[in-house]
């Protein structure tokens, strides 16, 4: 059984186009019998999900559940560890209702009830969590993301998706990929991951904590939530035909045989780009590199 913590259930009504409010409908009644202490909030917009875990520990809740897309505990992690660790331990659960709900796939199959189900057993576990700095008008920010972190060509189509392709649901991130791929590569990075510097050209990469992006795309499929670790996956001098080749194989994971992919795992990571390149974390944009990292190794605990 689930243990007794105050808790908190926040519904993200903006995300998978307000799909979460039917599933509210259908887990409502069978979460407030089990959990005797729980309040629900309807979020307004990201900036309010940050300031319900900002608020969090000093209301006295322990224990989150979201209902939202991977954004959802972007925001809410980053609130609650706005001045860094925060001084109490709360648990997170995540019912997904957005567009891709990557993260939980590396543990469950995606099913609002399975989730429900595994949470009131008990069932928990610890995950990495990574601390990020980067720039953004022209100041020093410091965040944090549990699933994925994309630099330049990610982070476009990323934005490509949000502003033009929402509609097409799962197929969205696809077409942002081709449309994207017209635009090209021309960039210069430097990257160090313990330590140990690479130099490379028209490229672009993703680190991930966890197996999957955009949906089922099986963009780092040696990654691991709780090795300590992060997978930097690197698609480096690739041109448009290159990256055509890596796509059709993403959903399997074995686009990582690509000869022109390289994997990097570490524990701090620092890059630096020529021209800076727009990044994004958990689905969330965000501002330029220069980008430094570090993993918190099993600092979340999330229920599922």
């Amino acid at each position: 059984m689930i243990e007794e913590r105050k808790t908190l259930l926040v519904l993200n009504p903006a995300a998978g186009k307000g799909r979460g409010k039917k599933i509210v409908e259908g887990i409502f009644k069978q979460l407030q019998e089990a959990i005797v202490d729980m309040d629900f909030i309807e979020s307004e917009n990201p900036s309010h999900l940050f300031e319900i875990g900002k608020d969090a520990v000093g209301q006295g809740y322990r224990r989150i559940v979201t209902i939202g897309g991977d954004g959802t505990p972007f925001e809410l992690i980053n609130g609650l560890y706005h001045t860094g660790k925060p001084a109490e331990h709360i648990e997170l659960g995540m019912i997904p209702s957005g567009t891709g709900n990557s993260f939980l796939r590396d543990f469950v199959e995606i099913s609002s009830q399975e989730i429900v189900r595994r949470m009131l057993a008990g069932e928990k576990r610890q995950v990495d969590l990574v601390e990020f700095s980067y720039r953004q008008d022209n100041q020093h920010i410091t965040k944090y993301f549990h699933n994925i972190l994309g630099l330049g060509l990610i982070a476009d189509i990323l934005k490509l998706t949000n502003e033009k392709l929402k509609p097409f649901g799962p197929l969205s991130y696809s077409l942002a990929v081709f449309i994207r791929l017209f635009k090209g590569m021309a960039n210069r990075m430097t990257i160090s991951v313990d330590g140990v510097s690479h130099e490379m050209e028209n490229s672009a990469l993703v680190i991930s904590n966890s197996k999957f992006t955009g949906g089922a795309m099986k963009i780092a499929p040696m990654a691991d939530t709780a090795d300590g670790k992060v997978d930097t996956v690197v698609f480096e001098q690739v041109n448009r035909r290159d990256i055509i080749n890596i796509f059709a194989n993403i959903f399997k994971g074995t686009h990582v045989d690509h000869p022109k992919v390289k994997i990097f795992s570490g524990s701090e990571i620092t890059i630096h780009t020529d021209p800076e390149e727009l990044l994004m974390a958990d689905g969330e944009l965000l501002g330029y590199t220069p980008l430094t990292l570090k993993v918190l190794p099993g600092e979340l605990t999330v229920l599922v």
